[in-house]
C-alpha cells in the first residue's frame, strides 16, 4: 500500500478522534428546550385577552355612541328651550312697554261721561289694545276705576275686557317704590 492511501484512511479517522475529543473537553450547558405547547397556550391566552379587550372597546364604542346621541339630543332641546324663552322674554319686554299718548287724549278721557268712555275704550280695545292699555295706564286710577267699571257691566265680554285691560296695565305699570 502506499503511503497516500494510508494518508487517505488516517486522515478522517484522526479528524473524528478530535472531533470526540474537544467535545469530551467541553462543559455541556444544559439544554433548554423550546416547549412549543406552553408558546401555543401563551399566544392562545393572549389572543383570547385581545378578542376580550376588543369586545369591550367595541362595547365603549357603542355606549359612547348612544351617549353622545343623547347629549346631543339634550343640546338641541336646551336650544329649542333657549329660543322658546328669549321670545317669551322679548314678548313680555314688549308687552311692558306703552305707546306714548297724547295727554290731551288722557284728559279727554278722563272728562267723558264713565259709561260713554266704557264704550269708546272697547271699540279702541279691539281696534288696537296696545293703546287702550296706555290709555287706561296713563289716566289717574279713580277715573280708570269708574271707566273699567263701566266696561265691565256692559254687555258681551265687557267684563272679561275689564278684566283684560286691567291686568296688561298692572304688567305694564312701572313698580312702585318701597317706602
Amino acid at each position: 500500500m502506499n503511503p497516500r492511501t494510508w494518508l487517505w484512511i488516517l486522515a478522517p479517522l484522526a479528524l473524528s478522534f478530535g472531533v470526540l475529543w474537544l467535545s469530551a473537553q467541553e462543559p455541556k450547558a444544559p439544554v433548554e428546550g423550546i416547549k412549543v405547547t406552553e408558546l401555543a397556550e401563551k399566544l392562545q391566552a393572549r389572543e383570547k385577552a385581545l378578542v376580550q379587550k376588543e369586545r369591550d372597546l367595541l362595547q365603549l364604542e357603542q355606549r359612547l355612541a348612544t351617549l353622545q346621541s343623547t347629549l346631543d339630543k339634550d343640546r338641541t332641546d336646551l336650544q329649542t328651550r333657549e329660543k322658546v324663552l328669549q321670545e317669551a322674554l322679548a314678548k313680555f319686554a314688549n308687552d311692558r312697554s306703552r305707546p306714548t299718548i297724547d295727554p290731551q287724549i288722557i284728559r279727554t278721557y278722563e272728562a267723558m261721561d264713565p259709561a260713554q268712555a266704557a264704550k269708546a275704550l272697547r271699540e279702541l280695545a279691539t281696534r288696537n289694545e296696545e293703546v287702550a292699555v296706555s290709555l287706561l295706564g296713563s289716566m289717574q286710577a279713580k277715573k280708570a276705576g269708574k271707566i273699567l267699571d263701566q266696561l265691565a257691566s256692559l254687555e258681551k265680554g265687557g267684563a272679561q275686557l275689564a278684566g283684560k285691560l286691567s291686568e296688561r296695565v298692572a304688567l305694564t305699570k312701572a313698580p312702585v317704590p318701597a317706602a
